[in-house]
């Protein structure tokens, strides 16, 4: 399989309960990303597109944080009813989905 086109990381980071950040998985990010890889699949872009969890973005109380790359595009406080806009938008026609972007501040 050649390399991917991009590949979109989905921060699944928990912190402790309490914490004043929050965090994304407290926020639903395992499910979230369940969700985008099957859309992905389901839309026939696994070929070109990867769905990867990792650990903190830096970015825990604008969660679920979502990165694709190679593009350096971040969104912020992604739900389950916005994968189909950053499918259609972002994946398929390289518009990053503006309402969805990450504000340009400092790691937290």
């Amino acid at each position: 399989m050649p390399s991917p086109e991009r590949q979109i990381l989905v921060c699944i980071n928990a912190r402790p309960p309490g914490n004043p950040k929050g965090s994304c998985s407290e926020k639903g990010a395992q499910s979230l990303s369940d969700a985008l890889r099957d859309l992905v699949r389901e839309r026939g872009l696994d070929g070109r597109v990867m769905v990867n969890r990792t650990m903190c973005l830096k970015h825990c109380s604008r969660g679920p944080v979502v990165a694709i790359q190679p593009d350096n595009v971040w969104y912020a406080g992604v739900t389950a009813d916005d994968l189909a806009e950053i499918c259609t938008d972002h994946l398929e026609k390289g518009q990053p989905v503006e309402r969805l972007l990450m504000p340009d501040i400092p790691w937290e």
